[in-house]
């Protein structure tokens, strides 16, 4: 008697699961969480996120974060290739990003800080020093992408450079008072940063330097010893916000104002990039913005 009543008890625990842990139900449920909290629920939930298959041998989790994908919008597909060796919940989280706010997820020197929200930087320094704000957590891959930077009192720079993590504990008490990716002394730490999705490209660091009275472009190979060019942009208004387009589909960095496209600033660009900042007595900001039409 009591085996069939525990027979009984683990038939109806087995159809609660079955009607629980579909592929249907799942991917409602991870329409409400974020990338983390998928990632969370595939190591703590055997059932989902186990080696059990639901469809083309994916655990449900992997599978309800694949569906999530195939809703997303035509330009973030463009944007977001998968990679063979990346899981649908790790792409996924791109996807959260690309929908998000832009922040600079990281500060790296001392003589920047935060505004009002993480998608400003201030200087606080009274001379221009050297601090980089990263919007490492946004990568960009492929696709076209705008930033529209703001710059407050006497300019900065801003650009692209290779997303990279910069570690304060492999540097001495010192190493990190200043840091920007154009100085020549970082480089090889940041070479050793190199990952496969960075491609074959050598354009490692863009700038936009938009002084008070001047605006001047160059660009890194961190395997050299120098800048490989620096020229002046020509129609660049100082004090004015300035767009900067991405186009990993041709390749190209171009700088934008008021709507219309001033320069066509570097060719050759592929692998992964992020949006970068350096304020130098005032601040800068970062939106995310649609590209405007040639």
């Amino acid at each position: 008697m009591a085996r069939t009543r525990n027979a009984v008890k683990r038939q109806k625990v087995a159809t609660v699961q079955s009607a629980l842990f579909s592929p249907d139900v799942v991917f409602l449920l991870a329409g409400l969480l974020d990338a983390r909290d998928l990632c969370q629920v595939s190591l703590t939930c055997k059932t989902l996120g186990g080696k059990q298959a639901a469809y083309s041998g994916l655990p449900l989790v992997e599978e309800a974060a694949r569906r999530l994908l195939e809703c997303a919008s035509h330009w973030e597909k463009s944007c977001l290739p998968k990679y063979e060796d990346e899981g649908w919940i790790e792409l996924y989280h791109h996807l959260l990003m690309l929908r998000s706010k832009l922040t600079f997820d990281q500060l790296v020197g001392r003589y920047n800080q935060y505004g009002e929200e993480q998608s400003t930087v201030h200087a606080i320094s009274d001379r221009p020093m050297w601090s980089t704000a990263l919007c490492s957590n946004h990568v960009m891959r492929s696709g076209r992408h705008f930033a529209l930077c703001k710059l407050i009192r006497d300019g900065g720079i801003v650009g692209i450079v290779r997303p990279v993590h910069i570690d304060r504990s492999d540097f001495d008490d010192w190493g990190l008072d200043t840091f920007n990716p154009g100085i020549s002394e970082f480089w090889e730490y940041l070479r050793d940063k190199r990952t496969v999705r960075w491609g074959d490209s050598n354009v490692h660091y863009c700038t936009v330097y938009a002084l008070e009275y001047q605006c001047n472009f160059n660009w890194f190979d961190w395997r050299r010893q120098q800048p490989l060019a620096y020229k002046s942009i020509v129609g660049l208004q100082s004090g004015a916000p300035i767009g900067l387009l991405l186009d990993l589909d041709e390749g190209t960095l171009s700088v934008y104002q008021n709507g219309k496209r001033i320069a066509l600033l570097k060719d050759g660009l592929s692998g992964e990039y992020c949006w970068q900042a350096t304020a130098w007595r005032g601040s800068i900001s970062v939106e995310r913005s649609s590209a405007p039409d040639d």
